[in-house]
């Protein structure tokens, strides 16, 4: 789990991320496929996990998708659900 720090910053896993670590990662990466939710930067929309993934470098297979929804919002992203298909 997150632990959130006074200076912006979350530690998850021993690695400490800020939301400038998450805007780096989307000014270099491409935005992979979109399941179930998402963080738009700058009009392309990034799942949570590839974020949270590049930005501490730790696999995407070590948490789920909650956990970086959580860390994300703890870090002043807005995440949203995909919409159900109709």
């Amino acid at each position: 789990m997150a632990d959130n720090q006074p200076s912006g910053s979350i530690t998850f896993k021993g690695k400490r991320i800020t939301k400038d670590d998450i805007m780096r990662v989307a000014s270099r990466e491409s935005p992979k496929r979109v399941n179930s939710y998402f963080v738009e930067i700058v009009g392309k929309r990034y799942p949570p996990k590839q974020l949270v993934e590049s930005a501490t470098g730790i696999s995407t297979t070590e948490f789920d998708s909650q956990v970086a929804v959580r860390l994300l919002e703890s870090l002043g992203c807005t995440v949203e659900r995909v919409p159900p298909r109709q």
